[in-house]
């Protein structure tokens, strides 16, 4: 049963993985230095963006612990 638990686990932190990763764009900003001619272009994410990943990160780590646990075995008396 841990098992299956795991699995489905990391089946479902990778599949959400991909969907907040092509729903959020990020803001962009272009930057142009008027002297030396330089751009620079800035990619800013919401904090909830990677807010969610570190909780992805960690039901990430949980169902591979759970598929990788090994099971006790009772024993009766």
């Amino acid at each position: 049963m841990k098992r299956a638990i795991g699995v489905f686990l990391i089946a479902q932190a990778l599949l959400t993985y991909l969907t907040i990763n092509t729903i959020y764009t990020p803001s962009t900003s272009t930057i142009v230095d008027r002297n030396t001619g330089v751009t620079t272009v800035l990619h800013t994410y919401p904090w909830v963006y990677w807010l969610s990943f570190i909780g992805l990160g960690i039901v990430l780590i949980l169902g591979i612990y759970l598929v990788f646990a090994k099971v006790k075995k009772q024993i009766f008396n």
